[in-house]
Formats: C-alpha cells, structure tokens, sequence
C-alpha cells in the first residue's frame, strides 16, 4: 500500500509540474505582447542609425542596430499568426498592426520578403563600412517598411 501511494504521488508531482510548464509557456507564447516588443526595438534601432548618421558617428555604433533590425526582420512572418488581428487598440492584449495584413496575406508575405532582403543588405553595407553606402541602404530599407 505505501509503494502505491509512493508512486501515486510521484504521478501528481509529475503531471502538475508538466501542467505548470504548460501554463507558462502559453502565457510567455503572447505573439501580440512578441509583436509589439519586436517594433519597439526596431523603432529605437532606426533612431539611433538615424541619429548616427547625422552626426557622422563611427561605423561600429551601427553594428548592433542594423543586427536588431536584421534579426526582427528574419522572424517577423511567424509575429503575425492567424488570429492576432483583433482587438485593435493601445491597450494590453490589442494589436496596433494594419488589418490589411490578415486580408491580403499574398501581399504581406511580398511586403515581408523585400524588407528581409533591405534589412540583410543594410546589415551587409554597415559591415562594408561605406558611410555612402549604409545612408543609401538606410533609404531603401526605410522604403519597405
């Protein structure tokens, strides 16, 4: 009887312990909350190139802005899945994202396809170093977004 009740509990251990895990991971997999944070960092990103490139600033300040950039555009089709179209609204929870996206979604997958390959090519000239060529990289990837 004491080795059922032994194993009957390392049972319940087991399956609120994979419930827990299950939980957090629905709460931490909030592709909104994923979105917006994705945009924010991309905002402040084409700030501070903005800036840099005003002021003339050194090359390696860009570095880690056109990464940011590159890497948010590499994953930016799996931000918008089905069903994360509604509410719209500031608020928690709501989206701020056109609904043309989930409407056309052909044309958002060509809209996602050439701000990929503007964001690698800006990573690519910062890595070049041509201050002329990173500002006109910066123009055309400023064009597809």
């Amino acid at each position: 009887m004491k080795g059922r009740i032994t194993k009957l509990s390392a049972v319940a251990l087991a399956s609120l312990i994979g419930f827990t895990a299950i939980a957090t991971l629905v709460q931490a997999a909030d592709p909104i909350a994923e979105r917006r944070e994705a945009m924010k960092g991309n905002g402040k990103a084409v700030k501070a190139i903005d800036a840099a490139l005003k002021n003339g600033g050194p090359v390696a300040e860009l570095v880690p802005h056109a990464n940011q950039i590159n890497d948010t555009a590499m994953k930016l089709a799996t931000l918008f899945p089905a069903g994360t179209d509604q509410p719209q609204g500031k608020d928690p929870g709501h989206t701020m994202a056109k609904p043309e996206i989930w409407q056309d979604p052909d044309e958002f997958s060509d809209a996602v396809k050439k701000f990929q390959e503007e964001a690698a090519m800006f990573k690519m000239a910062v890595a070049g170093g041509d201050m002329g060529v990173i500002k006109a990289e910066f123009e055309k990837l400023g064009e597809t977004c």
